[in-house]
């Protein structure tokens, strides 16, 4: 859990996010990924790097206009999000997440074109659409260990939560996804973080604290919703997360192609499919599908004759029901007594994101010695400390009538660090720093001189 006073959009970018768990599970059901039919062919776009995003995806959003919304800079790439505006004034959305090498992911979202762009570092561009969802099927997963909330939260709140989320995946799930597994997973984030402006919701948002791909895939099964903290056990353990979604490719013939908790912290889903990331975490917060009989509960998605909200059947829906939005014909997408799901989302923000254990910084680094030196270097090197993203270095000279003055003098991600333009004694410690950026007490000091 991460929550933030008074701040609606205020994001910090973890270096540990970037940080890739590999884990091999040995016995695991094996399945090849799934091609959609329909999938376009890929074509290749010269000089990709020297492209604006907008270049890239124009073509594919034509004749809409984007107005975007958010636009922030996580861990080097550049996150962006916003409604498309057709001629006709309908409503559709575009997420995008551009890398410093110029490869882009971008969920596309209008009449006509739904689905994900990839476009990757050499200009090989190709487009994924959507799958089909099966509507027959009930993907919410009851759960009698936990309970929706309801106590009443205003429309505006001055706490804001964040709801760490770990994203996993299977090799398979990567490549349906597109190949890049850290840009699919901040543009699903983004995504439903987008839906949740859109819908007023403002007390609550979504966060990725780290990703974990695991060689074997899964069917996408509750049996497999059942055992997604033993699959992700490593990056679980690492990244402490309060929801935890799994990327698979693996769809059973006839099954749904997500299933998630109700209410909880978990769920599963085609890797290929944003909207079903969408879809089941909002079964986590607590929500429904259609509430067909009209009975007084708000926990549900809501059809009005023309719009459908996410939970409602409405997969290329950017709302999430609410009674406080209308759509294009001047209808409301929900009701406050019988599909309000926006209000779901504010009433669930604190038990969704509490999952997770309280957070305590990373132990001080062991054995922290001197490797090697020139005349001017020193090379530094220590133990892994548990939890740790990264390491701060720093010397200590001792100034007259002054004492100790520590400066920090570079940072690394490795265990090793060599210092330049060093001249004289001084004294030297290391510090671990976790992905909430909380820090580790300084290691053992070691005064020493090229």
């Amino acid at each position: 859990m991460f929550k933030t006073a008074g701040v609606r959009s205020k994001r910090r970018a973890f270096s540990g996010l970037s940080l890739v768990c590999l884990a091999v599970i040995l016995g695991a059901c094996t399945h090849p990924p799934t091609t959609d039919s329909g999938e376009s062919k890929s074509r290749v776009v010269e000089n990709v790097a020297s492209k604006s995003t907008a270049e890239l995806y124009a073509d594919l959003i034509a004749p809409a206009v984007f107005e975007r919304s958010s636009s922030k800079v996580i861990d080097g790439y550049t996150v962006e999000s916003g409604k498309l505006r057709m001629p006709d004034k309908s409503e559709g959305s575009l997420v995008t997440v551009r890398s410093a090498d110029g490869s882009l992911t971008a969920l596309i979202n209008k009449p006509g074109k739904f689905g994900s762009l990839h476009v990757d570092s050499k200009g090989v561009s190709h487009f994924v659409p959507e799958p089909d969802t099966n509507v027959g099927v009930e993907d919410a997963v009851p759960n009698p260990s936990e309970q929706v909330t309801t106590a009443p939260v205003g429309s505006t709140q001055a706490e804001h939560f964040v709801v760490d989320v770990l994203m996993g995946y299977s090799k398979a799930g990567v490549i349906r996804a597109g190949g890049d597994a850290y840009a699919d997973a901040l543009a699903k984030i983004e995504l439903v973080n987008m839906m949740l402006r859109n819908s007023l919701v403002d007390n609550v948002s979504l966060r990725l604290v780290g990703i974990q791909v695991v060689e074997d895939d899964y069917p996408i099964t509750t049996e497999t919703l059942g055992k997604l903290r033993t699959i992700f056990a490593e990056g679980m353990a690492r990244f402490q997360p309060d929801v935890t979604y799994g990327n698979f490719a693996y769809i059973v013939p006839g099954g749904a192609i997500g299933w998630g908790w109700r209410p909880g912290g978990s769920a599963i889903g085609v890797s290929s499919s944003a909207s079903t990331f969408a879809h089941e975490i909002g079964h986590n917060a607590g929500s429904s599908h259609c509430n067909v009989d009209g009975v007084n509960n708000y926990h549900f998605g809501y059809f009005n004759g023309k719009s459908r909200s996410i939970l409602c059947h409405g997969p290329n829906s950017i709302y999430y029901s609410t009674p406080a939005v209308m759509d294009q014909y001047g209808l409301p997408l929900g009701n406050a007594v019988t599909a309000d799901t926006a209000r779901v989302w504010r009433e669930n923000a604190v038990r969704l994101s509490s999952y997770a254990p309280p957070q305590s910084p990373p132990t001080a680094p062991v054995n922290f010695a001197k490797a090697g030196s020139t005349a001017n270097t020193i090379t530094f090197s220590w133990n892994a400390s548990p939890k740790a993203v990264r390491y701060e270095i720093y010397s200590v000279k001792f100034a007259e009538g002054l004492g100790p003055l520590p400066e920090k003098i570079g940072d690394s991600t490795g265990l090793t660090f060599t210092a330049t333009n060093i001249y004289g004694e001084a004294l030297y410690f290391v510090k671990a720093v976790s992905f909430t950026e909380l820090v580790s007490l300084p290691s053992k000091s070691v005064v020493t001189t090229p």
